[in-house]
């Protein structure tokens, strides 16, 4: 039976008013959070997720032809590694500091740690799609005759299936198999046009809480405001393209701030990007 919304409120300002209590509410967070990021992130389908185990360092094998694009260290810059047959994956904190006026919570405006749980979320998950989507660019931007990564795929909108066609073709050459398309909302219109003979359409509510929109030749469809308008992504199996090493999960801590007056927490987790694999990906510029 779940707790009224009067119960909660008398249970969570009974907690914010000892550090004990706030360290209880901090890590009551943490289950919940770990769910909404990975239910709803559409980078963490792009590549192959790993926690690392103690002592563990995340590296691993490429080809020795092929060029890695690596997320560098503190998470700010893109390292392209090419010579090594091993190349390993820096890792680097993602935070979110969400921070509640302590005013705020005696009106009982919101509830405190769905409030919490959402801006973490919100924050977390951009930051992670948008590095993901950094170094797809940065494979595309830097594709050459070497016969392996596959050059841009212009196309004059709208989009066709033929197009797209030639997109997992590019991938396929290379004896791997298409997983992931992903497209902003805007371009999925020309997809969306071209009706049930071509795609296997999900369901409304899978889309609002995935971004799955439809399957098209055994690929799935993801939409996101994060993919740039005018590119389509057509990736391989995550595990064929790269990784996200974990080494910490997301972690809840209390982080208050007395002469502000707020009750804060900092939230963050510890991983790394990196793609070993540039020729599982080919991308499609769209012009209108």
């Amino acid at each position: 039976m779940q707790a009224s919304n009067e119960v909660k409120q008398r249970v969570i300002s009974d907690l914010i008013k000892t550090a004990a209590g706030r360290a209880k509410l901090a890590a009551s967070m943490v289950q919940p959070l770990r769910f909404r990021r990975d239910y709803t992130s559409i980078g963490r389908k792009t590549f192959l997720v790993e926690a690392l185990p103690d002592g563990a360092l995340p590296i691993y094998d490429k080809d020795p032809l092929a060029v890695a694009y690596i997320i560098g260290e503190e998470g700010e810059n893109i390292l392209a590694v090419q010579k090594p047959k091993r190349v390993i994956f820096p890792l680097f904190e993602i935070a979110s500091n969400p921070e509640i006026p302590l005013t705020q919570i005696k009106e009982r405006r919101f509830d405190l740690i769905e409030r919490a749980q959402d801006l973490a979320k919100a924050e977390i998950q951009a930051e992670e799609d948008g590095r993901v989507f950094e170094i797809m660019d940065s494979i595309a931007n830097a594709a050459t005759d070497d016969g392996i990564t596959n050059p841009d795929n212009p196309v004059v909108a709208p989009l066709t299936p033929s197009s797209v066609a030639d997109s997992f073709a590019d991938v396929e050459r290379h004896d791997l198999r298409v997983a992931k398309m992903f497209a902003n909302a805007k371009d999925y219109t020309d997809i969306r046009k071209w009706g049930r003979d071509v795609l296997d359409i999900e369901t409304q509510q899978t889309l609002l809480k995935t971004g799955l929109l439809a399957y098209l030749w055994g690929a799935q469809i993801l939409v996101s405001r994060r993919v740039p308008v005018n590119y389509i992504y057509v990736c391989c199996e995550a595990e064929m393209f790269g990784r996200i090493p974990v080494r910490t999960e997301l972690t809840v801590l209390s982080a208050d701030d007395p002469k502000a007056r707020t009750i804060g927490f900092s939230i963050f987790e510890n991983i790394g990007i990196g793609a070993h694999n540039p020729a599982g990906l080919s991308r499609m510029v769209l012009s209108r």
